[in-house]
């Protein structure tokens, strides 16, 4: 039993061996660093909206969402991410190092499951978190970002899944708007879409519905 302990504390360790944007070395950072900030804004951001959800499984979602990623030698950046081919060989990855890792703790699959399956609203707010996450760090670089039209809309359906982020989320865009003009990058009409009339009605229920569970 203390072996199996033992293992899973040095397996933890190779959740910082796996880079976020490995291609591009000014954003490059490791996915346990990604996971950190995640945390903290799901603590930070449940506690700012006043959420009504299950806060112990939101910490938990949070910690465990990317840990398929473990020990990859890089993760798949936006670009690749639309990428059949690519993502269906990242998800044969992640599956297969989940089902290793939950030798060591069985609840690794149920959490990372239940984030992918994103059938929970707890799940749905960590995922928008981890959205707004991928957002934040290139913005903090502040160096002009890589594929900016997919950049432009990488967390629009996150937040169309937990709409009451969606003002959090309108703020970030008026930021990188002006840090596309002055990379030199147009703002096409179409990034704001998701502030529509029709699409902040069809999303008040479930707006409604995060805060009153």
């Amino acid at each position: 039993m203390e072996d199996n302990v033992i293992n899973f504390l040095l397996k933890t360790n190779d959740l910082q061996k796996t880079s976020r944007y490995g291609d591009y070395p000014k954003f490059c950072e490791s996915t346990s660093e990604h996971t950190f900030k995640v945390i903290l804004i799901v603590d930070y951001l449940y506690k700012y909206l006043n959420l009504s959800l299950n806060y112990e499984k939101c910490i938990q979602l949070a910690i465990y969402h990317d840990f398929g990623e473990m020990d990859l030698e890089k993760d798949v950046d936006i670009r690749g991410s639309v990428s059949k081919n690519i993502k269906e060989e990242k998800d044969n990855y992640e599956f297969n190092k989940i089902q290793e890792l939950s030798n060591y703790y069985s609840l690794i699959e149920k959490y990372y499951n239940e984030y992918k399956n994103k059938n929970t609203y707890e799940a749905k707010f960590v995922n928008a978190c981890d959205k707004l996450e991928g957002m934040i760090h290139p913005l903090s670089v502040n160096e002009p970002i890589m594929n900016q039209e997919l950049f432009a809309i990488y967390a629009d359906n996150a937040i169309k899944n937990f709409p009451i982020m969606m003002p959090i989320y309108k703020k970030i865009k008026e930021i990188l708007k002006i840090r596309y003009k002055s990379w030199g990058y147009e703002w096409k009409k179409e990034y704001d879409d998701i502030f529509n009339i029709d699409n902040i009605e069809k999303n008040e229920s479930n707006k409604n519905m995060c805060l009153h569970l």
